[in-house]
């Protein structure tokens, strides 16, 4: 491939086969016919219906599929109608879950499609020798093309010749300060993109001057193309959340396998029971172990968070990354737009006198005031970002400079760095003069120091070279003011003013989100394409990096590979002069590494970081929308620290989540436990049936535990370190609570069921054993709000919608016991009133008894830090 970078210009036009009189457009059309337009490509589009079958793909989904459509052919060799209403219900499971799962893949992504958008403009061409405006998708390399003062740049070019050209390159790079551009030849063979002063991109725009630049890449074979091509190969990865969904997916499926085929071969081969009847057995334990309606709770629970995410200024785009942010241990950051405001501002303004009221900062002033090209009126000004940034300070502090007309103007050049204007007034004739320190130092001969003009002596000089190092030291922008009292345009024998230093300032609030991030067990890497010095600054302003061995250019990752690379990625705090691909670099070395990466931005260069990162982050006033198109959530006031919420937020949400999960499997596992148990040693009788497990999975347990969606955040839980959800729901803790609860639930009901078969007959054990079921999973879900404290130690009314939803499902079960017909569809029959009386003792149990768990849980927790604590403490001495 050319890097037309390092090619002169007539060796540019050689190689393209054209002239700076322009292409044929014979020869334009010959082109397009090779290279096509200049346009990005599409993203394939989605297969909706296959999109839909996709959803069915889950084994657990193919458990219930394949005992739906068995309890069906039972169902009409038999005729039994119960058997079709239990074959109804598992199949509308099926699709309630298939449908969810589908709308959540409908948010398709367009970020190609805005990425194509934006390179449509109309260009002005040589064509024939003759210049004419084209639309930009008609331009083929090889064609010259003139750009001036607010043009979007149509295609990479190479320039031909520039006068007084500055790009503004910052969605593409990172840069915040426009660039200036030149034809001059560059050499090197790794010069990064922010440093090829000669060419100009695509999707960039001219912010002064005017250019002649020769076409070298068109489409997709554009910088921005291959970003676009970046975007559309990055295959976002599966949440943390979903590969423990699916880890706990498996062992599952495989338990239920194992556990419903063990009880239809003893119900065959030990208690001589009918094929049909141990099938439907087995069917019935299949419905108890599958969790049915968690993948319902999880995503309405994430819906929930959404809502009350949105008002606290966090906008999210797709549904997992709620719970992944609970799980965020790095941010991955641009600088520009997201830890700075993207604008340039006058931080430090220094004389040699020292004195704001001298007549010296009078004259720097009044330079900062007239000499620019700046259009417009105060606060929306137009041209150059340092030229506002002057004028912008001057307006702010309130000077007001006497009534000037321009009589003469030498415009800024890079090779000059400076600019020099001509002013007369009624009192005065005076020329100002700004540019680089050193320039203009380099040409005073006299200094203004409290009001008097005397010659500049070398105390002078070393002073203000110490004043200027100072500044350029803390990544400041520097710039020198003089002037020279004359008629005409000079800049000779200036008289010194003082010096002006700016920069892209952090914005208000980050260092502080900063901090919280270090104390949430959270690691912030800046990935930028400005200079080192700048980002260290920055970075060093903020407390992202204290030693700049923490720091990494893009130069430096060309030149590494293996496992040197990857320590040096790992080790790095801040990435410099950075191009796209080092940001996805950094994104998947940091993912391999085991870190749940967020990544943040707003330019066109961050969206392919930001689409293969675990939560892509982008700015909502700041961001292009391309950008916002390739990210996973938006961030709508552009402050960092409202990352921090929604991690603090999400957090919240993974805790709720846990929780749920936990809630289900335990449940899930005593409904198992209870049905093994009375299989292998009351067969004879009948249990629970498939119809009544679905209502106790679908109506009695989910509704509580929705509630659980909206408790409040425990106090410590930005003070922690990130819990990775794989790590959480295998927990030796978690494990242990749900086994626990599981088996102490089993033991209740299959005891209540042994009651009732003692005292009374089957159909009313069953139904007992039921209605135990029922209310004490509903009870159960006040002992989940803390996995270890006492379900006292919050404000026990603090979630009135527990509460609520508790009572509301008592009730829904006291209406299936009291309306006959449905009673008899799910097999129940009528009890007295002291039956009812033990079916609420029993179910109330399980609270004292996860009370003495929790007990002996804290005791031993309490213990375990002890000695690590006096092991510690031995080691130490």
């Amino acid at each position: 491939m050319v890097q037309f970078h390092n090619e002169t210009v007539r060796s540019a036009l050689k190689i393209l086969q054209t002239d700076e009189q322009g292409l044929s457009s014979i020869e334009a059309d010959n082109r397009r016919n090779k290279y096509g337009y200049n346009i990005l490509k599409e993203g394939k589009k989605k297969n909706y219906f296959l999109s839909f079958l996709a959803q069915f793909k889950d084994f657990m989904l193919i458990l219930l599929i394949i005992a739906a459509l068995m309890s069906a052919v039972i169902a009409y060799i038999t005729k039994d109608s119960k058997e079709l209403v239990d074959t109804f219900i598992i199949a509308l499971i099926i699709l309630l879950n298939a449908v969810i799962g589908f709308v959540q893949q409908l948010k398709a992504d367009n970020a190609i499609e805005k990425l194509k958008k934006l390179s449509f403009c109309k260009t002005r061409v040589i064509r024939n020798g003759k210049e004419i405006a084209i639309d930009s998708t008609q331009l083929v390399p090889g064609d010259v093309v003139y750009l001036e003062e607010g043009d979007i740049v149509p295609a990479d070019c190479r320039i031909i010749k520039a006068n007084r050209l500055v790009c503004d390159e910052s969605a593409l790079t990172g840069e915040s300060k426009g660039v200036n551009k030149t034809e001059t030849t560059l050499r090197g063979q790794n010069v990064s993109i922010g440093d090829r002063i000669n060419m100009l991109y695509s999707s960039t725009f001219i912010t002064k001057g005017t250019a002649y630049a020769v076409v070298t890449a068109t489409g997709m074979d554009t910088e921005v193309g291959q970003i676009a091509s970046g975007i559309e190969e990055a295959q976002p990865q599966p949440s943390p959340l979903e590969k423990g969904l699916n880890t706990l997916g498996r062992i599952v499926s495989y338990a239920v396998i194992a556990i419903s085929f063990l009880v239809f071969l003893i119900g065959i081969f030990v208690h001589r029971g009918t094929v049909a009847d141990n099938f439907m057995t087995a069917v019935a334990i299949a419905v108890a172990a599958i969790p049915e309606g968690l993948t319902m709770v999880v995503t309405i629970i994430m819906a929930m968070g959404v809502q009350r995410m949105s008002k606290k200024k966090v906008i999210i785009r797709k549904l997992h990354v709620v719970e992944t942010l609970g799980g965020c241990n790095c941010i991955c950051t641009d600088k520009t737009g997201t830890l700075t405001e993207n604008k340039m501002k006058v931080e430090q303004v220094w004389t040699l006198d020292g004195e704001k009221q001298s007549e010296s900062m009078r004259r720097m002033l009044e330079c900062m005031q007239l000499c620019n090209t700046v259009k417009g009126e105060p606060g929306k000004y137009l041209g150059d970002p340092t030229e506002i940034a002057l004028k912008d300070y001057v307006d702010n502090i309130g000077f007001n400079i006497q009534r000037t007309e321009v009589v003469g103007m030498i415009p800024f050049d890079s090779e000059r760095k400076r600019m020099s204007i001509a002013v007369k007034s009624s009192n005065f004739s005076r020329v100002y003069v700004k540019g680089g320190a050193d320039v203009i130092l380099s040409r005073c001969k006299f200094v203004e120091e409290r009001g008097k003009v005397r010659p500049i002596t070398n105390s002078d000089y070393n002073k203000i070279l110490k004043a200027n190092s100072l500044m350029s030291s803390n990544a400041l922008r520097v710039l020198g003011f003089a002037y020279v009292d004359s008629d005409r345009p000079t800049e000779e024998r200036l008289i010194f003013s003082g010096l002006c230093g700016m920069i892209d300032p952090p914005r208000e609030g980050v260092k502080e989100a900063v901090e919280k991030s270090v104390k949430a067990g959270i690691r912030t890497v800046m990935i930028t394409g400005d200079h080192s010095e700048t980002a260290y600054a920055i970075g060093n302003r903020l407390g992202i990096i204290s030693d700049k061995s923490q720091l990494c250019t893009g130069e430096q990752l060309d030149k590494l590979d293996g496992e040197v690379l990857k320590k040096a990625i790992l080790n790095a705090r801040i990435f410099a002069r950075v191009s796209p691909k080092h940001k996805m670099l950094v994104v998947k070395t940091l993912q391999e590494a085991g870190f749940v990466v967020a990544m943040t931005g707003d330019g066109i260069n961050d969206a392919t970081a930001i689409k293969a990162a675990d939560i892509g982050i982008a700015m909502g006033l700041g961001g292009t929308e391309v950008t916002k198109n390739a990210s996973d959530m938006i961030i709508a006031d552009d402050n960092f620290s409202t990352i921090m919420t929604g991690v603090s937020e999400g957090r919240r949400i993974f805790d709720n989540i846990k929780k749920t999960i936990q809630f289900f499997l335990a449940t899930n596992l005593s409904e198992v436990l209870s049905i093994l148990l009375v299989t292998v040693f009351l067969s004879q009788n009948t249990f629970l049936l498939s119809t009544q497990l679905l209502w106790i999975n679908l109506i009695t347990d989910s509704f509580p535990v929705l509630a659980l969606g909206v408790e409040e955040a425990e106090r410590n839980i930005m003070t922690r370190a990130p819990e990775s959800a794989a790590r959480a729901l295998f927990s030796k803790r978690s494990v242990s609570s749900m086994l626990t609860y599981g088996v102490l639930q089993a033991i209740i009901v299959v005891g209540v069921f042994g009651y009732g078969l003692a005292n009374y007959d089957n159909a009313t054990a069953s139904t007992m054993a039921f209605f135990v079921m029922s209310f004490l999973e509903l009870f159960h879900t006040f002992n989940v709000r803390s996995e270890c404290g006492t379900m006292f130690c919050k404000d026990f009314f603090r979630n009135p919608i527990l509460h609520t939803t508790v009572i509301l499902g008592i009730f829904a079960n006291l209406l299936l016991a009291f309306i006959p017909p449905v009673s008899t569809a799910f097999g129940l029959v009528p009890l007295a009133f002291s039956q009812w009386g033990i079916i609420f003792a029993a179910a109330l149990a399980i609270i004292p008894l996860a009370e003495i768990y929790k007990m002996a849980a804290r005791y031993l927790l309490t213990r375990k830090k002890t000695l690590i604590k006096s092991k510690t403490v031995s080691k130490s001495v």
